[in-house]
């Protein structure tokens, strides 16, 4: 059984005590928390955490997104508050490279053929487009 979070503010006077009673209401609503850890059991940062609503009777073919959320400098991600009659699904992605390397393309000395080609070729689209007509 949960509670509602409750919120008091004040601003105490000086020599004041102050004595509070607490009550807070009855809260059915669930949350999720987590840590996302990758395969050396790291926490992974900046993780994309997609929570998904299911069908009690889906294969999990037709889930519905309902939000995601990013993982913080710990791994750890949250969700809430979740209504307890449904199900829900997560799915986890992250990128970790394992090494960059720069790419430099340059144009091949073929572009000029590649294109007469490209030009034949539309030249002949169009003759037999003509001979449809």
């Amino acid at each position: 059984m949960g509670a509602r979070l409750t919120k008091y503010e004040f601003c105490p006077k000086p020599n004041e005590e102050i004595e509070a009673v607490i009550k807070v209401e009855h809260e059915p609503r669930a949350a999720l928390n987590g840590i996302v850890l990758d395969w050396k059991d790291k926490p992974v940062k900046n993780a994309v955490v997609k929570l998904f609503e299911r069908n009690k009777c889906d294969c999990g073919c037709k889930l519905k997104p309902i939000t995601h959320t990013f993982t913080d400098e710990c791994g750890q991600f949250i969700f809430g508050p979740l209504d307890p009659k449904k199900c829900y699904v997560i799915k986890v992605w992250f990128n970790d490279p394992v090494c960059s390397r720069d790419i430099v393309v340059k144009p091949s000395k073929c572009d000029n053929c590649c294109k007469q080609n490209h030009d034949n070729f539309m030249s002949k689209s169009r003759m037999f487009d003509d001979e449809e007509n």
